[in-house]
């Protein structure tokens, strides 16, 4: 285009020259716009990272770190990657029929009152029907101070979930018990 603007297929990354300056200064070689994203998406989910600027992340733009070598950086995109998949449910493991989460009874799939058993792990959402098989640390799981879990559920309160809902909420599921794995091997490499 002769306007200098990019057309509408063209992808313009959003990151500063001073931001990819300093990571190429680090890693000796400039690394794909989506190499960083997923560099960033880890680095933000990594525990660590969000105790340490808890406070701070409620009030400003975060901070990214520098990578601090080559080895550390693939390993971050790479996990990064694996959770833009799991959280856009498009990992190949959501795709899977049997994921480890149950629906097991049949009845009239209303949204009447959610609550979660932590014996049996189930999530109960009318007197007799639930889904099985959801730890505690996944039904507690929160983004933005919400509990996912427990939310998507709540959300549909007085009606009829339907089929295509209940294989949602099983990936959904699935992409947090999965998200809370791909945390910890962030922690490793963090």
């Amino acid at each position: 285009m002769s306007d200098g603007k990019a057309s509408k297929s063209e992808r313009v990354p959003n990151i500063s020259k001073e931001f990819l300056h300093a990571v190429k200064e680090v890693l000796g070689t400039e690394p794909t716009p989506e190499g960083i994203f997923y560099y960033i998406y880890a680095v933000l989910y990594s525990p660590t990272y969000r105790k340490r600027y808890e406070e701070f992340l409620k009030i400003d733009f975060p901070r990214i770190p520098l990578p601090s070598d080559t080895e550390r950086f693939k390993k971050l995109s790479e996990l990064g990657k694996e959770l833009v998949e799991l959280h856009l449910l498009k990992h190949p493991a959501l795709q899977e029929r049997d994921r480890g989460i149950g629906f097991p009874m049949s009845g009239s799939n209303k949204v009447e009152k959610v609550k979660y058993d932590e014996k049996t792990e189930r999530v109960y959402f009318n007197k007799k029907q639930y889904f099985e098989g959801i730890p505690k640390a996944v039904w507690e799981y929160q983004i933005g101070g919400y509990q996912v879990a427990e939310k998507y559920l709540k959300d549909r309160k007085k009606r009829e979930l339907s089929q295509e809902e209940i294989e949602h909420y099983m990936k959904v599921v699935k992409a947090i018990e999965m998200t809370i794995e791909v945390q910890k091997r962030i922690e490793d490499v963090f």
